[in-house]
């Protein structure tokens, strides 16, 4: 009998430990799927761009993938506090693969960088929550929604994400379950 799958968490670069262990135990619980914290890596000097003190999410997903991380996770989530972009984007909070393995969040802008205030920290943990499922929900072959308030909505600002539900809409969740039974037999 194989392994059960598992989500694996790995910090690039310097993330609050107590954070890391908080989003473990919520994605857990909500996927149904064993999550594990997997070694650090360091942030790639390759992705940094410093002409915007910013680094390329794409990058940062390349090199996840082609990572060893030991264990062989079924999604890997990359959960960094550095400030993340695309060429067509000032910032994104977080970046996946379409029915990839991948997915990276950044906690930057989240935690209150570049002017986003100081949040609270059960605020702070439901955006890194909203967000870390919607990346994870883009690799498992879940698009942007258009149903209001659904995780997988696209959020451009910290106020779109904190609009959001925390949960999937109907036909989002069909999605995920369908998904899942697919590819996992869970």
């Amino acid at each position: 009998m194989s392994p059960r799958p598992f989500l694996g968490l790995v910090p690039l670069g310097s993330i609050n430990p107590k954070i890391l262990k908080e989003l473990c135990n919520c994605l857990a619980d909500f996927l149904y799927l064993p999550a594990k914290i997997l070694p650090p890596k360091p942030l790639p000097l390759h992705a940094y761009h410093p002409g915007r003190n910013q680094y390329h999410s794409t990058q940062l997903l390349e090199d996840l993938l082609n990572q060893d991380h030991g264990e062989k996770p079924f999604r890997i989530l990359g959960v960094t506090s550095v400030d993340l972009y695309i060429p067509i984007f000032t910032f994104v909070f977080g970046e996946a693969q379409l029915d990839g393995q991948v997915a990276i969040i950044s906690t930057y802008r989240l935690s209150g960088g570049a002017n986003g205030g100081n949040p609270p920290a059960p605020l702070l943990l439901s955006r890194i929550l909203k967000l870390s499922l919607h990346e994870l929900g883009h690799t498992f072959n879940i698009p942007h929604c258009r149903e209001k308030g659904c995780l997988m909505g696209f959020a451009a600002n910290l106020e779109k994400l904190d609009q959001k539900h925390l949960g999937l809409c109907k036909y989002c969740l069909i999605f995920l379950d369908d998904y899942l039974n697919e590819v996992t037999g869970l």
